[in-house]
């Protein structure tokens, strides 16, 4: 199974705190790098050629969900709606949900192609169908990111419709031996309509066909059962996001395969690659398909291995195959980043666990092929080196515990970032219960004493997947508010959100502490080091256009976000430089999971203490 889901009963790690490829290779590239992505949550700058990729595997994704005995070359790119899956990624039965390829009848026989030529034809058209969409959905999520760079304007089209023609290539070639081995030891199944606990998406149910599969033939195979046999397990792009993972039996593991084979008997796992192949990443991807060997192994009761690891790069087509690990290299590798995941997940690491030791450069040509390592260092492209010691920044402290701040008649006492907490456990009543969406109440109002503070409901399900309003909402009902994030309206109103990490129960223990809702501290002064500066704006639901301004800041015990609305910032702003040393005074705080933001607001002030050397910024 390409998917193998949480046993939530079982998880004590939750989806927030695995281990993944993408982060041992970042921490094994260099520790500080991970620290501050991962810890810190830094945002390298968004350009475009990385929501390319993602345009570029959708759209050979969509062509491989529809199949040529179903979906004529020029039909829209609906010919396939979407497919209906739970939230956490679950199929839903067909006998309560209509799956899109149900409604589909079966084209004339000289509708369907015949030849491999004919097939390319046919999903070289397709692909010219879905291309456009996706690289439009990719445009719109790139505008909306905060940390969008480069201009979308330089997207080559005409580039990004070849690597699709490239994946859809190498995918007909392993139709054709697929054609040529008359369907491989599971065409009679297929005929008959058996189905895989995860299937190949292609918009019918999950369960089997009753009455075999409706393009089946008789004697040898043809070329659209071909097409239907061979085609690879991968994520459904109608599947919400981040929920087709295969996660470790014990659950600090993940992974998410492109394309699974499954037609020869033995799975073949393929990344996918929009990208020449030719740079220090290449390495990284090698390591990242011995990971998901490793992955499919343990997922698969140790029973069961992979036959064949390939890199399709699609910018430079060509395919890569990397040897398979053997069970002992397996148990290794799984050794390793269990031994990684202790250290850097089961607690939190901190600044000096995580050194700025960067992994000396590789060298690869077009399509990943070895060659000499470049000259340059890692650290000279990395995007924190204004601020990493190892570059032009530092890891003391830069500010004093106080400053005088232009104007005002004392110092103003700055608060260390790391020791900022937003969260705290508070026991009342149910004062009032407001909106109610799902039968789960989102507004409520909490009454302890003769004050109140209003509780929202920003997410309805916890980390562990349980809801996080567990207890019955009524007027008078005595609860526990754990982990709430103490937060102030524009009206100066307290407000408690909860989002996974909180939870909202019945007050059945006594011993536990409760947070008086006025010992809160709403405001809190905080200066460090700009690590980058951000805006995002758009069109609200009234209709009306909102911008807002933010800056990454760090000092030397953390480092958070801090967001306002676009008006409500002072000049400052406008004369910011990574690496200027500044204080925002009066800001208030919020959080989401593990992290904290700190609020802007126009009460509050910034301030430039130390400017950066303007001649290197």
């Amino acid at each position: 199974m390409p998917v193998h889901l949480a046993k939530s009963e079982v998880d004590t790690v939750g989806p927030y705190n695995r281990m993944s490829a993408s982060q041992a290779n970042t921490y094994l590239a260099c520790p500080r790098l991970w620290f501050y992505q991962k810890v810190y949550r830094f945002k390298m700058p968004q350009i475009p050629v990385l929501f390319v990729g993602r345009a570029v595997e959708e759209a050979i994704c969509n062509v491989l969900r529809e199949s040529p005995g179903f979906v004529v070359a020029s039909a829209g790119q609906y010919a396939i709606g979407s497919s209906p899956y739970g939230e956490d990624g679950t199929p839903l039965p067909r006998a309560d949900f209509v799956w899109p390829s149900m409604g589909l009848m079966p084209l004339f026989p000289n509708e369907v192609p015949k030849s491999k030529d004919e097939l390319e034809a046919w999903a070289l058209e397709r692909c010219r169908v879905h291309l456009p969409p996706a690289l439009e959905r990719m445009r719109l999520e790139w505008e909306k990111d905060e940390r969008k760079a480069g201009e979308w304007n330089e997207v080559d089209v005409d580039r990004c419709q070849a690597m699709v023609e490239s994946g859809l290539r190498f995918h007909l070639d392993e139709v054709e031996r697929c054609f040529d081995a008359d369907g491989g030891p599971s065409k009679e199944s297929w005929r008959r309509g058996d189905r895989a606990t995860w299937p190949a998406p292609d918009g019918f149910p999950h369960e089997p066909f009753s009455d075999g599969h409706p393009l089946r033939g008789e004697g040898p195979v043809s070329w659209a059962e071909a097409w239907e046999i061979a085609r690879p397990w991968f994520v459904d792009p109608s599947a919400p996001k981040f929920t087709m993972n295969a996660i470790h039996p014990e659950h600090w593991f993940q992974g998410e395969y492109d394309l699974v084979y499954r037609w020869s008997g033995t799975p073949v796992i393929v990344d996918i690659k929009a990208s020449l192949g030719a740079n220090d990443r290449s390495g990284d991807y090698v390591e990242q398909l011995k990971m998901y060997a490793m992955l499919w192994y343990v997922t698969h009761e140790r029973k069961e291995t992979v036959g064949g690891l390939q890199i399709w790069y699609l910018g430079h087509p060509s395919i890569k195959s990397i040897a398979v690990p053997s069970v002992d290299e397996m148990q290794e590798i799984e050794n390793e980043m269990k031994a990684l995941w202790e250290e850097l997940k089961e607690s939190t690491p901190l600044l000096d666990d995580c050194p700025p030791t960067p992994r000396p450069m590789r060298g690869f040509t077009p399509g990943g092929i070895p060659t000499d390592p470049p000259q340059e260092a890692r650290c000279d492209r990395c995007d924190w080196r204004s601020v990493c010691p190892s570059g032009e920044g530092t890891d003391e402290q830069r500010l004093s515990s106080s400053v005088q701040l232009p104007g005002s008649n004392q110092r103003t006492p700055l608060q260390q970032i790391g020791t900022l907490n937003p969260r705290a456990t508070v026991r009342g009543e149910l004062f009032s219960v407001g909106y109610v969406r799902d039968n789960i109440p989102l507004k409520m109002t909490l009454k302890q004493g003769a004050n109140t503070a209003h509780i929202q409901v920003v997410a309805t399900a916890n980390a562990d997947g349980e809801p996080t309003v567990a207890v019955p909402a009524m007027k008078g009902t005595k609860v526990l508010l754990r982990d709430a994030i103490f937060s102030i309206n524009w009206k100066g109103e307290i407000v408690l959100k909860m989002d996974p990490f909180s939870r909202l129960e019945a007050d059945e223990d006594p011993d536990v502490e409760s947070f008086d809702l006025f010992d809160f501290q709403a405001k809190h002064n905080v200066g460090g080091t700009v690590v980058y500066t951000y805006e995002k704006s758009g069109v609200g639901k009234n209709g009306k256009a909102w911008s807002r301004k933010g800056l990454m800041l760090m000092d030397h015990t953390g480092a958070c976000k801090v967001e306002g609305w676009a008006d409500d910032w002072n000049s400052q702003y406008a004369m910011l430089e990574v690496g200027d040393a500044v204080v925002l005074a009066n800001v208030g705080l919020d959080a989401w999971a593990s992290e904290i933001r700190c609020d802007y607001t126009r009460k509050s002030r910034l301030q430039i203490i130390e400017r950066v050397d303007r001649s290197t910024a």
